[in-house]
């Protein structure tokens, strides 16, 4: 009995180095098959444009297919509770929105059909700031100004975004609690709606990634006042940051994530963010990003994770004060 005892603890040790073993030669031969890419939204976005240059880089790199599918419903739900039941392999990943991943498990409590603990992070991988714009006819040439006309006028001011929850919208919501002042939310159908209602006068304020908002502005259709990045952007230097002009800290990013089912080996996580990082280093995704306004960065799975972690703590605050549920 006293041998057992000694030998137990051996045994379980064994077990262990055997099967990190196996999990780590497995992660040398990653992939050894397709990779399925699920984009949770319908083709012809942007979250679609660039898991499709991710995804061919991929292929590229491994010699493996690498297959991207598109499973839009619910406002990314369906896609996303897809990948949270698939098989921990890490031949099924998602790319999505960082936002609308930590946003949507709590905007949608009841019918989400996931939760964050049910993904691993692999990594952040690209970025873009937003334009806040203003109708032309609003008399308005800065932040300060729209904020002192905001203030004069409660409720009398409204902001165009394409949808609840999308990040137009929320990027008001978070000028809206930073600025304390209390404008109108005009959700409509997409970007295209929001933007001819803007250029027309029927809404004043509006949030625009820098593609859209851009050409806008040069035609003299929209004015531009702030953008929400830590620095000013290419295209519109002459444009300060919202934090330049006063409202401490405001940044707002739209970025972009791959994950995969919770429980993958940390070893296949790792190699995944080994190949995407390398994806990023080409001249031909740099090119591709940038032609859509896109900035790539850099991200280990760690620090993807804390970022997630962060965003959802940022967020959480916001909806339940504002009172957003979509359930």
């Amino acid at each position: 009995m006293h041998t057992i005892r000694l030998l137990a603890p051996l045994a379980l040790a064994l077990t262990v180095q055997l099967s990190v073993g196996v999990v780590t030669a497995q992660a040398q031969e990653f992939p050894s098959r397709s990779l399925q890419v699920i984009v949770p939204f319908t083709p012809g976005g942007p979250t679609d444009a660039i898991a499709r240059v991710v995804g061919r880089e991929l292929s590229r790199l491994t010699g493996q297919p690498a297959v991207v599918e598109n499973r839009p419903g619910a406002g990314g739900n369906v896609g996303s509770a897809q990948v949270a039941r698939a098989e921990p392999d890490g031949y099924t990943m998602i790319v999505n929105g960082g936002l609308t991943h930590t946003l949507n498990p709590q905007i949608f409590a009841k019918t989400s059909g996931y939760a964050l603990k049910d993904f691993t992070a692999v990594a952040a991988f690209a970025k873009s700031p937003m334009v806040l714009t203003v109708n032309p006819d609003l008399g308005v040439n800065d932040v300060q100004q729209l904020v002192a006309l905001a203030k004069a006028k409660p409720g009398g001011l409204s902001f165009a975004s394409g949808g609840q929850a999308s990040n137009p919208h929320m990027a008001a919501e978070l000028f809206r609690d930073s600025t304390q002042t209390n404008m109108l939310h005009i959700p409509y159908k997409g970007t295209a709606d929001s933007v001819k209602d803007i250029v027309s006068g029927r809404v004043q304020v509006g949030f625009y990634s820098p593609q859209v908002a851009e050409p806008l502005v040069q035609a003299g259709r929209l004015k531009a006042i702030g953008v929400t990045s830590t620095t000013r952007i290419k295209g519109l230097e002459n444009i300060p940051t919202i934090a330049e002009q006063g409202v401490k800290d405001f940044v707002f990013e739209s970025w972009y994530i791959i994950l995969v089912p919770a429980k993958t080996p940390a070893p296949i996580v790792n190699k995944l963010n080994q190949l995407i990082n390398q994806a990023l280093d080409t001249p031909e995704t740099q090119k591709a990003f940038s032609n859509i306004g896109l900035d790539v960065i850099h991200a280990t799975p760690a620090q993807t994770e804390a970022r997630i972690t962060a965003e959802q703590n940022k967020w959480g605050e916001l909806v339940k004060k504002i009172g957003l549920q979509l359930d």
